[in-house]
Formats: structure tokens, sequence, C-alpha cells
């Protein structure tokens, strides 16, 4: 909110619906160590088995190369599309909420 002051009058307006320009979030990264996508998993509120199980109700062969990357991954890329799937069953969102999540995330993640 702002307030606007008429200097001939005095009189004090209130512009509740004003907002100051703030410069634009930054670019998430590309990609996240496995450490720090786990730990923000577990910081959010989800758990690794909630992971396993949306992991395991894949079908073959995505199941097993979904296992793979999953496990042997040392880092996770913010476009990968097995990665994006996942986030969107578990996130519970789709399209552009799921982008701007999964950008959030990404930045969180990249700070621990």
């Amino acid at each position: 909110m702002r307030k606007i002051v008429d200097v001939q009058t005095g009189a004090v307006i209130e512009d509740p619906t004003w907002q100051p320009d703030l410069p634009p979030p930054p670019a998430p990264p590309a990609a996240v160590t496995r450490r720090q996508l786990r730990l923000w998993l577990v910081r959010s509120g989800y758990t690794l088995a909630q992971v396993e199980a949306l992991i395991d109700a894949l079908p073959e062969p995505q199941r097993t190369e979904a296992r793979i990357e999953w496990q042997d991954a040392t880092l996770f890329e913010r476009g990968h599309p097995l990665l994006h799937q996942i986030a969107g069953q578990l996130l519970k969102m789709e399209g552009k909420e799921l982008d701007a999540a999964l950008d959030e995330a990404f930045r969180q993640a990249a700070a621990l």
C-alpha cells in the first residue's frame, strides 16, 4: 500500500492496490544435486517413499528407467521429462502452475 499526499490540501489518499516494482526472481538452476533435491523434498513435507510409490506405479520399461534415475543420478535436471512427470503427480499440479512450482523448488533446493 502507498499513501499519496495532496500538497495543496494536505489530504492523504491511500492506494491499497499499489505494489512496488520488484525485480523478477532469479532463473532457476538447470540442475540440483541428489542431496539437494532429497533434502528439499523432506523439508517441504514430502517423503522419499511417496516418490518411490509414484515410480513403482509407472509401466515398464519406464519404471526401471525411473528407478535408475532416482537411485543413481548425481544431478537432477530441471527439464528432464521424467522429473516433470513425477513432480506433477507429487505436487498435484500441471502446466504453468507446475512449471512455476518446479522453478521455485529448484531455487530453494540449490540453496541447501
